[in-house]
């Protein structure tokens, strides 16, 4: 009976270790413009967004990267009137880890499926600056159509 009492608290331990990722480091992190809410609250309860998807990856480099992909909904691709040529659309945010636990943004675009299939990225962060960038998060945090 020992052992096993002692078995469940090891498991019990170790899902408690493993259950601090790199996603939940950015999820319940705060961005420097608005620490009223978290990430994670910002891309989860967005309105725009009928989806988001949080991953967490390493690049070939070591580098440690966690990607948010928010799939816009039926009503904003008609407000940004897309649907004649897109059949979904969805922004995509990739955050760096720092050494020191602590994340920055590492890239953003957006990727589209037009109406034949076929999907198409582009790097937002190539031809706009980061004052661009946050401005665009910030709408985001604020619940309103990106711009």
């Amino acid at each position: 009976m020992k052992k096993l009492k002692l078995l469940i608290i090891g498991l019990f331990l170790s899902l408690i270790i493993t259950g601090c990722s790199d996603v939940s480091t950015v999820k319940d992190g705060t961005l420097n413009f608005d620490n009223s809410i978290t990430v994670g609250e910002a891309f989860d309860k967005y309105s725009y967004f009928s989806d988001t998807d949080w991953k967490d990856f390493e690049t070939s480099n070591g580098r440690k990267i966690v990607q948010v992909t928010g799939e816009f909904n039926e009503n904003y691709i008609k407000k940004m009137g897309w649907t004649k040529q897109f059949e979904k659309a969805s922004l995509i945010v990739q955050f760096k880890i720092n050494k020191d636990d602590t994340f920055e943004i590492a890239a953003i675009g957006l990727e589209a499926t037009d109406l034949k299939g076929k999907t198409k990225k582009v790097d937002l962060g190539q031809g706009m600056s980061n004052r661009q960038l946050n401005s665009m998060l910030k709408e985001l945090y604020n619940d309103k159509p990106l711009s």
